[in-house]
């Protein structure tokens, strides 16, 4: 942390004496301008050259502030892979364009797979719920099914019952009738 508020400082300053030198000069911003041991950000042989030079450092320090942030370690390695661009003295813009480039797409594919696989899940989800539907359905049916049966099964047994009554009273009717003979 304290390493980063130095760097932050240090940025700071050197923000500060391109802004008075070009106040100063009027017109002569477009000249390179050496300065000697600017940030620990740079090594020893790198320097910044130019206003194109603050401005990529301040790129990556933005990306590295963000990547900080945000807890991202895709992010960090941008940042990196930054910093390793602008150190290597190729047309660093371009390697970083071609960096956040392949971020981008990166992150595209991850959202593609990402969608994939909601439909997915919204599609399971959604026959899942069909089919739980189908057998609540068919639930309540077995269960109106079953009633009804329970239902006859008790009006039978009260007819067996009666029956049953008529039958004792017939043979007893029936008794009586034969001793009477």
């Amino acid at each position: 942390e304290a390493e980063t508020k130095s760097r932050a400082e240090e940025l700071n300053a050197i923000a500060e004496a391109k802004k008075i030198i070009i106040e100063t000069t009027s017109g002569a911003s477009k000249i390179s301008y050496s300065f000697a041991q600017v940030s620990l950000l740079q090594t020893a042989r790198s320097q910044l050259r130019s206003g194109t030079d603050l401005a990529n450092f301040a790129a990556l320090r933005l990306v590295r502030s963000l990547a900080q942030k945000q807890n991202s370690p895709a992010l960090a390695l941008l940042a990196q892979r930054m910093g390793a661009a602008l150190r290597s003295g190729d047309d660093p813009f371009e390697k970083v364009r071609g960096l956040i480039s392949d971020m981008i797409q990166k992150l595209e594919q991850e959202a593609e797979e990402d969608a994939t696989h909601k439909a997915y899940c919204d599609k399971e989800l959604k026959e899942s719920n069909e089919k739980k539907d189908a057998k609540t359905a068919e639930i309540a049916k077995q269960t109106a099914r079953i009633d009804k049966m329970e239902a006859r099964s008790a009006m039978l047994r009260e007819e067996v019952a009666q029956l049953q009554a008529d039958l004792a009273a017939l043979a007893k009717a029936q008794a009586e009738m034969d001793k009477l003979r």
